[in-house]
């Protein structure tokens, strides 16, 4: 399994987006599934790391990532230091940095051999997510 942590993305509000993907690199394209982090969450919050474990080793390309107003930052993505991000946070935020996935998805060369950009899932934790 090909476990790649900490892959900075910017996105239109400034603020970066921080990354993880796990997957098999057999270069065969994999489902997708984005895994977004609930209210006051983060990325690394319990047990989301054997999740994406578990999900890579059934075949699938997984990305978890930490919405880039949740409160963290780049060289603490697990506490809280940027409470004037998290004050600024809405819903309209968390779907912009969604769709800075995807579209990082859509333009990443890097892992092409291995995501099936057709087939894209999503799974949230402790918020509805609407696309």
């Amino acid at each position: 399994m090909t476990i790649t942590k900490h892959i900075i993305l910017e996105e239109k509000h400034k603020k970066p987006i921080v990354t993880d993907v796990f997957y098999t690199n057999n270069n065969t394209p994999k489902p997708v599934i984005i895994f977004c982090h609930g209210y006051k969450g983060f990325k690394d919050w319990g047990a989301w790391d054997l999740m994406a474990e578990a999900f890579a080793s059934a075949g699938y390309f997984f990305i978890k990532f930490n919405f880039s107003h949740n409160g963290g930052t780049v060289e603490q993505p697990i506490d809280f230091p940027d409470l004037e991000a998290f004050g600024n946070n809405n819903y309209t935020k968390e779907l912009d940095d969604l769709e800075a996935v995807i579209d990082w998805i859509y333009k990443s060369s890097e892992f092409e051999n291995n995501l099936d950009k057709t087939n894209i899932n999503l799974i949230g934790h402790s918020e509805v997510v609407a696309l």
